[in-house]
């Protein structure tokens, strides 16, 4: 019971210490992309998106008069949740352009279209800057890429619309006001935008992720959403005169204010499941860079890419096939070539590089020079990973890899 409680311990210590690295990388990341400029761009798209899909959805479902009232209820439910404090304004500017369904199935048609294929474009732009992968489709497959991103943002929309009228009528009914109200409406707040964040990146994600990272990322942004939805409508409580320089314009004000925020939140979604992607690279950069703090994380963080081996034991022979490197935070390596030690590499070096980029076969044998030497093994996809992104790394390799040709030409 005691091993167990111990293993648990360090299970969470792991946890933990990976979660804060993550959390930090994200944060570099997000400055580093400048993600407030495009949260700026997709918040002008995601505007004027959402004021069309709301008309479009009114149209498509306010035809059947049994369920016009009970739309007109779940749309402005739904707008109450979108928009804090913007709901009275909106519902009655919306619904009074709304008597005139023919003329505005029309222009919204258009604008729909537009908004959206727009918005889905540049999703799919950020999405990719920040995974760093450069898209290999074609323009048609980006085209037909965009319209069913499109229109599983229009799905999306029916169903948010779909859940408002079943939240209003029945769950109100059951539980009205009170305690247990405020309790349920928060956690289903929650789950809604918990699910409205996990499609949404189901959607644009240019990686398969695994569904408890992508429920993790959702629900991370989820929280960030609701909870800065109920500071942001007491900041505006509080402060009844804040933007009354735009004049009538101060509720797109507070609109414009509120969207950006939200595409701030997706985009730092989008950092956090990036880094869990590539937790492993994230983990292993530290080893290349020159800051010490870095560099010296906690074993437990780097312990299943360690391998022990004691003196004579062979790492790699000369022949085979390079696809991994190693990196040595302990003891020593030899280097040998037609049984003639050619160098011995010492703690924090690296070796096995060359082959394992060029993908080409080893032209040395490594042996383990002391007992007890631990060595990190490094796979290729998370070598490539950690230098797409460091160039810093990228130069230093290249300068030790520079000095090694020296010293065999100076030898030759």
């Amino acid at each position: 019971m005691k091993g167990t409680g111990i293993m648990q311990s360090e299970r969470i210590k792991q946890s933990s210490g990976l979660t804060l690295i993550i959390i930090k990388e994200s944060i570099r990341s997000f400055l580093k992309n400048n993600n407030f400029e495009m949260s700026a761009a997709l918040a002008t798209y995601g505007f004027f998106s959402v004021i069309p899909l709301l008309f479009f959805v009114s149209y498509l479902l306010g035809n059947y008069a049994i369920l016009s009232q009970t739309v007109t209820n779940g749309i402005e439910g739904l707008v109450g949740h979108l928009f804090p404090l913007l709901k009275t304004f909106i519902s009655s500017e919306f619904f009074f352009s709304t008597q005139y369904k023919l003329t505005w199935l029309v222009i919204t048609l258009g604008f729909v279209f537009v908004s959206i294929m727009s918005l889905t474009d540049s999703l799919r732009t950020a999405f990719l800057k920040i995974f760093s992968i450069d898209s290999d489709l074609s323009l048609l497959k980006t085209i037909y890429a965009n319209v069913l991103s499109a229109f599983t943002i229009l799905i999306l929309f029916f169903f948010l619309v779909a859940g408002e009228i079943f939240y209003s009528y029945l769950v109100r009914t059951a539980f009205r006001e009170g305690y247990y109200f405020a309790v349920l409406n928060i956690f289903i707040s929650l789950a809604v935008a918990t699910i409205c964040m996990a499609v949404f990146y189901k959607t644009f994600l240019p990686v398969r992720l695994k569904t408890v990272r992508l429920i993790t990322a959702s629900l991370v942004s989820a929280i960030l959403i609701i909870s800065m939805r109920d500071l942001f409508a007491f900041f505006v409580q509080s402060n009844p005169n804040y933007g009354l320089a735009f004049g009538s314009l101060r509720i797109l004000f507070f609109m414009i204010i509120w969207v950006y925020y939200c595409f701030l939140v997706i985009l730092f979604g989008a950092e956090i499941m990036v880094h869990f992607w590539k937790r492993d690279a994230l983990l292993l950069k530290g080893l290349f860079l020159q800051d010490e703090a870095v560099r010296k994380r906690p074993e437990a963080l780097i312990k299943k890419f360690i391998r022990r081996y004691d003196n004579g034991d062979v790492i790699f022979q000369e022949g085979a096939q390079g696809n991994s490197m190693f990196y040595i935070i302990a003891g020593s390596v030899s280097i040998c070539k037609k049984d003639q030690v050619i160098r011995t590499m010492k703690e924090g070096e690296y070796f096995g590089e060359m082959s394992m980029l060029v993908d080409t076969q080893r032209t040395a044998t490594a042996i383990a020079a002391e007992p007890g030497t631990q060595l990190v093994t490094i796979s290729h996809n998370n070598f490539d990973a950690i230098l797409k992104e460091n160039p810093k790394i990228v130069l230093s390799i290249l300068k030790e890899m520079t000095m090694r040709l020296k010293i065999t030409g100076d030898s030759l």
